[in-house]
């Protein structure tokens, strides 16, 4: 076997209620910060600072600027960074010798990221919690304003109001570490209940891979509640069915009415599906990540990606599964497709779907699969590098059910297969 490379990720969440303390506070506990709408001066203390924009109220929210929030919090200038391309900011700052913390959130985007690194030894170990936020950042003559609560509660603070003089105040909070006992409170006081943790080991490349992943038991629940309605709709009437649609929220209304509407096979529905894309976001993020660092291009990280969806248990199921479960209990080829199109549609791959009908194969089944779009300049000299062709793009085909298949793959049983292609946007 070749080099042994040790990545443990601990706790990727997704939190659907309150975001409480994450990060220990830099300052004393007597800090005090003042921003005041509608000035152009900030207080630490009883130190004044100026600024170059003013703080404002919109829809009855006090939005104030990021990158004077971020130093009123002790974060140095040369951690403040912003990616123009996404709209993303990036806040780091040291808590500990060997552990940094990252903030990260994009303007227009309702989640924010705070992410825990450490190496020890080979392995490093990252704990990164997104939440989602009752309002978007905004971007206004290139500097982003948000509610200060998001960052300042994250770091360890606290936030009030003050209706008199319209201040936002942010007080230093106690100090809370992330040891054992104290995450597992966390775990519970954000979702409502202890999330579920598996731990994943697979092989790439000659490399061993572990993985722990926490799916909060809400995102499961409400997966499970979605899977439910579709299995009992054929038993509903009519009158149930408009009743069930109406008590739905906007979202999974959504979600439903086009799984309903989906040609057979059609599965592009299931990857939109908006509380598990967001997760699965998350997710595609840090497995682009580590690919980065073993310095892998588009191409193999790709294959990289799929060599982790194809580790996951192949457990037949007739009704597609949702990304989170699948990551939690493994899934079948349209199960495991649906993930893997969800990862990399999340990284800006061209991706498609491939329904090879039950009419191919004489049976009630058929097979589901993904194609990968790819410059021919990412493409590696393989001998061969299979394919399917539509509206002028290749599709590489991507085997997902067992590990060992390398992208561009494809069994000898398919090789004289017609496949249904479904792009993603």
């Amino acid at each position: 076997m070749g080099r042994k490379a040790y990545w443990i990720i601990i706790g990727l969440f997704i939190f659907l209620f309150s975001f409480g303390c994450l990060i220990a506070p830099a300052y004393a506990s007597g800090l005090r910060v003042t921003f005041v709408i509608g000035q152009p001066t900030y207080w630490v203390n009883d130190q004044a600072f100026s600024m170059d924009a003013v703080p404002f109220l919109s829809s009855g929210r006090s939005f104030v600027p990021l990158r004077y929030l971020a130093y009123a919090l002790n974060v140095a200038p040369q951690n403040i960074s912003w990616d123009g391309a996404t709209g993303t900011v990036t806040l780091k700052t040291t808590i500990e010798d060997s552990a940094y913390f990252e903030i990260r959130l994009g303007v227009h985007n309702k989640y924010l990221s705070v992410i825990k690194r450490v190496q020890s030894g080979e392995a490093q170990v990252v704990t990164s919690v997104t939440f989602p936020m009752d309002v978007a950042p905004l971007l206004i003559e290139g500097r982003v304003y948000l509610p200060a609560r998001y960052v300042a509660e994250a770091l360890g603070y606290k936030v009030s109001w003050e209706e008199e003089g319209q201040k936002v105040i942010i007080t230093a909070s106690q100090d809370i570490t992330l040891g054992e006992t104290n995450k597992s409170q966390l775990l519970t006081s954000y979702t409502g209940t202890q999330a579920i943790k598996k731990s994943y080991l697979w092989n790439y490349h000659g490399a061993q891979y572990q993985w722990q992943i926490i799916v909060p038991a809400s995102l499961r629940e409400y997966n499970q509640n979605l899977e439910k309605i579709l299995e009992e709709w054929n038993t509903l009437g009519s009158y149930e069915r408009a009743t069930l649609l109406d008590s739905l929220p906007s979202s999974t209304k959504e979600f439903l009415l086009s799984v309903l509407q989906a040609p057979a096979g059609d599965f592009r529905p299931w990857v939109k599906e908006h509380m598990n894309y967001t997760y699965t976001n998350n997710l595609a993020l840090e497995l682009h990540r580590q690919a980065a660092k073993e310095g892998y291009n588009r191409f193999y990280e790709a294959e990289f990606i799929l060599s982790f969806v194809q580790s996951l248990p192949y457990i037949y199921t007739p009704l597609p599964r949702l990304p989170a479960t699948t990551i939690l209990e493994g899934g079948d080829c349209k199960s495991k497709s649906i993930l893997l199109a969800s990862f990399l549609k999340a990284l800006g791959y061209q991706v498609a779907l491939l329904e090879f009908p039950p009419e191919e194969f004489g049976n009630n089944i058929g097979h589901e699969a993904v194609g990968i779009a790819f410059d021919t300049r990412e493409l590696p000299a393989r001998e061969s590098l299979f394919y399917f062709e539509y509206q002028g793009q290749r599709y590489y085909y991507t085997e997902t059910t067992t590990p060992g298949w390398g992208l561009g793959e494809m069994p000898r049983l398919l090789q004289n297969k017609v496949a249904v292609v479904y792009p993603l946007e």
